[in-house]
C-alpha cells in the first residue's frame, strides 16, 4: 500500500481520498487506511487460528491478542469516523482513551449509532435491520465480547503481572478462554458429552470453534455493512471493502 501511494503524483493521490464534506488531509487518511488493514488483518488472523484452536495453553493468547485487537479497533473506527461524518472531527485522544477497552461496552454504543442512523443513512435499511436482528438473537456473542473485552482490559500482561509479584485477580487469559468454552458447553451438553469422548473429542472441539467463529463473523458483517451502506458516513463507505470477513 505504502510503495504504491508513494509513487502517485499528489493529483493522484487527491484522487484516491473519499467524496466527503469532511475535509482530512492525506497523511490522516493513510493513518485511517493503515489501521482499517489492521483491523481486519486481525480479525482475519484472529478467526483463521480458531478454526484450528486445540490447547489453551498454545492457543489462547494467539486468538485473543488478534481478535480483541481487531474488534477494539474495528469499533473505535467505527466510532471515530461516525463522529467525523456527523460533527466534522474525530474525536480527541482524551475522549478514545476515556473508552478504555471494554469491547461489549464500545459495541453497545456502536450498535446504539447503527440503531439510530440506518433507517436514515442506510443506503439498505432493511438488509441492516436484518443482520442486527441476527447479532442480537445470537446466543454467543455476548459471552465472546465479554471475554474478549476481559482479556483487553486486563488480561494481556496477566503473567507479566505476576513474574513482577503484582499479580492481577480473576482468571489467566487460557483460563478465560476455558470460561468461554463452558458457558458455550452449557447450551451444547451434547458437545460436552463428545468432548468426554476419544473418538468424538476431535470434532467436538472443531464444532465448538465453529460455534464461535460463526458469531464473530455474522457480528462483523453486520458493522462492515453498516459501514458499507453509509452508516458511518462516506470515509466508512469508502473502506467497507476491507473489512469484509474472509474465508
Amino acid at each position: 500500500m505504502d510503495e504504491i501511494i508513494g509513487s502517485l503524483t499528489l493529483s493522484q493521490q487527491r484522487t484516491m481520498l473519499p467524496v466527503t464534506d469532511v475535509p482530512m488531509s492525506f497523511d490522516k487518511v493513510i493513518a485511517l487506511s493503515d489501521e482499517v488493514d489492521a483491523a481486519a488483518s486481525l480479525l482475519r488472523h484472529g478467526l483463521k487460528v480458531l478454526q484450528s484452536y486445540a490447547f489453551a495453553a498454545r492457543d489462547a493468547d494467539a486468538v485473543f491478542v488478534c481478535l480483541a485487537g481487531g474488534s477494539e479497533k474495528l469499533l473505535k473506527l467505527s466510532t471515530g469516523l461516525h463522529a467525523l461524518d456527523t460533527s466534522g472531527s474525530w474525536p480527541t485522544k482524551a475522549s478514545m482513551t476515556a473508552i478504555g477497552h471494554d469491547i461489549a461496552k464500545l459495541y453497545e454504543h456502536v450498535r446504539g449509532l447503527i440503531v439510530q442512523d440506518a433507517p436514515t443513512r442506510s443506503t439498505a435499511p432493511g438488509f441492516i435491520g436484518e443482520l442486527l436482528d441476527k447479532v442480537d438473537n445470537d446466543p454467543y456473542i455476548d459471552q465472546v465480547l465479554d471475554v474478549l473485552g476481559t482479556y483487553a482490559k486486563k488480561g494481556r500482561f496477566y503473567n507479566l503481572d505476576h513474574l513482577a509479584d503484582a499479580s492481577q485477580p480473576g482468571d489467566s487469559p487460557k483460563q478465560l478462554w476455558e470460561v468461554l468454552h463452558r458457558r458455550l458447553l452449557n447450551l451444547h451438553p451434547d458437545l460436552l458429552m463428545q468432548l468426554a469422548s476419544v473418538d468424538k473429542s476431535e470434532a467436538a472441539r472443531t464444532e465448538l470453534n465453529r460455534l464461535i467463529i460463526s458469531s464473530i463473523s455474522d457480528w462483523q458483517e453486520l458493522i462492515t455493512r453498516a459501514w458499507r451502506t453509509g452508516v458511518f458516513g462516506n470515509y466508512a463507505k469508502s473502506w467497507a471493502p476491507l473489512l469484509a470477513p474472509q474465508p
